[in-house]
């Protein structure tokens, strides 16, 4: 009967829905989770600011990175730079040929990456002046002399960034030596293939303003506490691997 087939048309049309929204679920990136609670940086980090970071901030620049790819693979032309690791993908973006999706990319995959780079480099066991890690330590004094002069050199880059962005540091790979850097907004130094960011400060003022307010160099000394150098150990052994570094 009629009515028959109608019941048999919405339940295909049910099945086809929740088949499509999984298929779609599963193209989506999902917001990486912190490795620890909210307040488990304080006093260093406030618990209010670690949350509007990461469940608003990070969140956002995740929901925009995936509608950004979600355009890429609507269109034959680009549908395979959607397939690729955000990384490599930052590193193709003159690919894009349309110039509003260009910049999405840019601003949400470097906001994507660096967030989940910042977050997962700070650890309530955080700090210290020691790294047990012959690999990375012996890099860290060949480079800048002393754990010290890194700290000095990361620091002072951190303060000199105009308005928002980053200070980094990262692994050259032509070179195999560390390097202090900085980029602006949400610019990455891995849209360089040959460099590999290990440690990233984020300069944006919403990463320090409710405790810091406009006290950047304070933020700066309290982020020390707290950053994870086991982390970077593992992000320094992976970036000279032979395998190359696992992308996002």
């Amino acid at each position: 009967s009629d009515a028959t087939s109608h019941r048999i048309g919405r339940a295909m049309s049910r099945v086809l829905l929740v088949a499509f929204t999984a298929s779609s679920a599963a193209q989506n990136l999902p917001l990486p989770p912190l490795p620890y609670a909210y307040d488990a940086l304080e006093p260093h980090i406030d618990a209010t600011t670690m949350e509007e970071h990461h469940s608003k901030h990070h969140r956002a620049y995740t929901n925009k990175l995936n509608a950004a790819l979600e355009t890429l693979r609507g269109d034959p032309a680009t549908k395979a730079l959607a397939k690729l690791g955000i990384d490599t993908l930052l590193q193709r973006l003159d690919q894009i040929t349309d110039s509003k999706l260009r910049a999405a990319v840019r601003n949400a995959g470097g906001g994507f990456v660096n967030h989940e780079l910042f977050f997962a480099t700070m650890s309530p066991d955080g700090g210290g002046d020691i790294v047990e890690h012959a690999g990375l330590n012996a890099a860290i004094v060949s480079a800048f002399g002393t754990m010290a002069m890194l700290k000095r050199a990361l620091s002072l880059s951190a303060l000199e960034v105009f308005g928002s962005g980053w200070a980094w540091l990262a692994l050259d790979r032509r070179s195999d030596k560390l390097v202090v850097q900085s980029t602006p907004n949400q610019d990455t130094p891995a849209m360089d293939a040959s460099t590999v960011p290990l440690l990233g400060i984020d300069v944006w003022e919403h990463a320090y303003y409710l405790k810091h307010q406009s006290r950047r160099a304070d933020y700066i000394k309290d982020w020390w506490h707290v950053v994870s150098w086991p982390e970077v150990a593992r992000r320094y052994d992976a970036a000279r691997a032979a395998t190359g570094k696992a992308e996002l």
